[in-house]
């Protein structure tokens, strides 16, 4: 599996090896059916008691589910004053995987995981598509293509974890600062 990295040149306090440092078929079993968050968080190398996942499909609905997830997370975490970059982050990352590595109707499902490890939140989101996240220059009026911009611009860094065989995992991370800890 080979990692990649975008935005700020920092480094990952904690989590320098969360996607990098896992198996070959790590990203391709939590893409097509971890049996749990828990396993899933095992099989990606994290090691912290503040893990939590989730799948979702192309439905309207489960895109919802994810969202009051990472608000009911952050709620847990007593990380309220993310709640609103985090869930941003995560709806751009798991509407990417719904726009480009999702089949509607095919029963297809992603996961989105989130890990808390001192002053470090990584959220990773695993799909089936092998395809790289690519960053675009979108027309001043469009309407879609800022998604990744949002996400560099509201995270110290992001990258994707391309398994060998298929799918990839696009993870994002937040550094806390001192009024939040």
């Amino acid at each position: 599996m080979a990692a990649h990295a975008a935005a700020a040149p920092n480094r990952v306090t904690g989590f320098e090896n969360l996607l990098a440092s896992t198996g070959q078929s790590a990203a391709k079993e939590a893409a097509s059916a971890p049996p749990g968050p828990l396993d899933w968080g095992l099989a990606l190398g994290i090691s912290t008691a503040d893990f939590a996942a989730r799948a979702f499909t192309c439905d309207a609905a489960s895109l919802k589910n994810v969202r009051c997830f990472i608000r009911e997370t952050v709620s847990e975490w007593d990380l309220g004053s993310l709640a609103d970059d985090l869930t941003t982050v995560v709806n751009e990352l798991t509407s990417n995987a719904v726009l480009h590595a999702l089949v509607a109707g095919a029963g297809s499902k992603a996961w989105v995981g989130m890990a808390r490890a001192g002053d470090t939140v990584v959220c990773a989101v695993a799909d089936p598509s092998p395809a790289p996240p690519s960053r675009r220059r979108p027309a001043h009026l469009a309407d879609s293509g800022r998604g990744l911009l949002i996400v560099d611009a509201l995270c110290d860094k992001w990258g994707y974890a391309a398994s060998e065989a298929s799918g990839k995992t696009v993870w994002a991370r937040i550094c806390l600062t001192d009024s939040v800890k």
